[in-house]
């Protein structure tokens, strides 16, 4: 028999909010888990003695939170969220007659509390990490990904168009009075201060050095977005994010950096590992990362402060396979010079100091009669070979990638950092910017990192002492001490 459900509405109701939560849902682990009040030293700065009393900031961060848990890129529709999921009104304390608090809240805090506590935010979860055993010292993986700008590609104007009005107030106001001449009785006014003079073109460029698209235009939505342009995204205006990961198995971020999406990956791994050991307060014992990052001052900076580098070289230029390289050539360190294989010694000829290397070059005419020839230089003209200034650095670089350990710190790395990107990007609304500037990127990037550690460590709190959070599912306002004392008896095997 078919049946037919009837929803008639009581007009009381006799039931908990807590008992509707399930035991297992991530909220509940989350809220069992860790204790937010550290957030209240951090925000007790940024609020007067007198007043009304505002939003708890406990509140405020958790709905943050479930914002970036759950992917939800807009402040209004989590609000809207909360207000309709229990599970939501239960982890921010609010019981169903309770009214939530306006969306607006949220913009105001981030504009109240400035980077410097978001930033304190992201390092409690790493250190929620340790406390898991998730972290620990070990390679450090470096990468980067291009994040799509909240900015149209129609907003895009000229330069010199939002930078300077055509008119200065004084001159605008002085031309009016000269223009709606009224009368002899009316005065025009005198010039409070002197008249500006106009802005100064910049100098012209040469003609054989085009300027690049980000030097003409610029956003009028968001003018520190910059374009960018790539086969297989096309070109959009978008920020770079910039992360570490490191512990056991690559599971922790412990360094977010949010550049502009022209700034160029190898300029920003010094910054990354200094984040990463600021944040974490653990060494670097090996710095792993594509060939991006394999230039000779990243070669010199790591290999100077003894970091083993697990890093390919960058290849400038058109390396072609059939045409003999470097490695076919001797080096002569004592003459500084090469030796190549019909005996002609190549010389330094020159400093390329954009690519930081030192260009050898065989004598003139020497190659044009080579036995070598088709396999060294068909061209005829002089062989040269590029050394970089830290080539001792790179030498052992490579030697460390042909090594069964390189090879697998390769493939490590594209499954811990590039997992992280995908991760951020599908589950946690990384994939486009919620808000404009860098200022307020960087805040979304060191949420989002939060989130994916908070993530992980109460997943594996939670694994290393089930009896105790089973136990303890069904009597809200647990303590985390208690917790982390069954984890420390405990301790997993890194």
């Amino acid at each position: 028999m078919m049946g037919h459900r009837r929803f008639a509405p009581k007009l009381y109701y006799q039931f908990s909010l807590d008992r509707l939560v399930p035991s297992d849902h991530l909220l509940r682990r989350i809220a069992e888990v860790i204790d937010f009040s550290f957030v209240y030293p951090l925000a007790r700065p940024y609020y007067s003695h007198t007043g009304q009393p505002s939003v708890d900031p406990i509140v405020l961060f958790r709905a943050l939170l479930v914002g970036y848990l759950y992917g939800v890129t807009s402040e209004r529709r989590l609000m809207n969220e909360i207000q309709v999921n229990l599970a939501y009104r239960w982890f921010l304390g609010y019981d169903l007659d309770e009214a939530i608090p306006d969306h607006s809240v949220l913009s105001k805090a981030r504009a109240r509390f400035g980077p410097e506590v978001f930033e304190e935010f992201f390092r409690q979860s790493i250190e929620l990490c340790r406390k898991a055993g998730l972290l620990s010292e070990g390679p450090v993986y470096v990468d980067s990904t291009l994040v799509q700008a909240a900015a149209s590609m129609d907003s895009l104007a000229k330069k010199g168009e939002l930078a300077q009005p055509p008119l200065s107030v004084p001159e605008y106001v002085r031309r009016l009075y000269q223009e709606n001449d009224s009368g002899a009785e009316d005065e025009a006014p005198t010039d409070s201060e002197p008249t500006p003079p106009p802005p100064e073109s910049p100098p012209p460029r040469d003609a054989g050095q085009p300027r690049r698209p980000n030097e003409e235009r610029q956003s009028r939505t968001d003018p520190e977005a910059t374009l960018v342009n790539r086969p297989q995204f096309g070109c959009h205006l978008a920020y770079k994010a910039h992360l570490a990961v490191a512990g056991r198995r690559g599971q922790v971020i412990t360094a977010a950096v949010a550049t502009t999406g022209a700034a160029a990956d190898e300029h920003h791994l010094a910054e990354v590992l200094w984040q990463h050991h600021r944040l974490s307060r653990l060494g670097i014992p090996a710095a792993v990362a594509d060939a991006k990052y394999g230039t000779t001052f990243n070669f010199l900076y790591l290999g100077r402060l003894g970091i083993p580098a697990f890093i390919p070289l960058t290849r400038f230029g058109n390396m072609r396979k059939d045409i003999w390289g470097r490695e076919h050539f001797q080096w002569l360190s004592d003459e500084d010079a090469y030796l190549c294989p019909a005996d002609q010694k190549l010389h330094r000829y020159a400093q390329v100091r954009g690519t930081q290397r030192v260009q050898y070059r065989a004598p003139k005419g020497s190659c044009s009669a080579c036995p070598f020839r088709e396999q060294c230089t068909p061209s005829g003209r002089e062989r040269t070979i590029h050394r970089s200034w830290g080539q001792e650095f790179v030498d052992t670089a490579e030697q460390l990638l042909a090594s069964p350990l390189g090879r697998r710190r390769l493939v490590e790395r594209k499954i811990y950092i590039e997992g992280a990107f995908a991760l951020a990007k599908e589950l946690h609304g990384l994939r486009r910017t919620r808000f404009r500037g860098r200022q307020r990127v960087q805040i979304q990037l060191w949420l989002t990192a939060a989130a994916m550690n908070i993530k992980k460590a109460v997943r594996e709190l939670t694994r290393m002492a089930p009896v105790a959070i089973a136990a303890r599912a069904t009597r809200p306002g647990a303590l985390l001490s208690s917790l982390h004392s069954v984890a420390s008896r405990s301790p997993l095997p890194l």
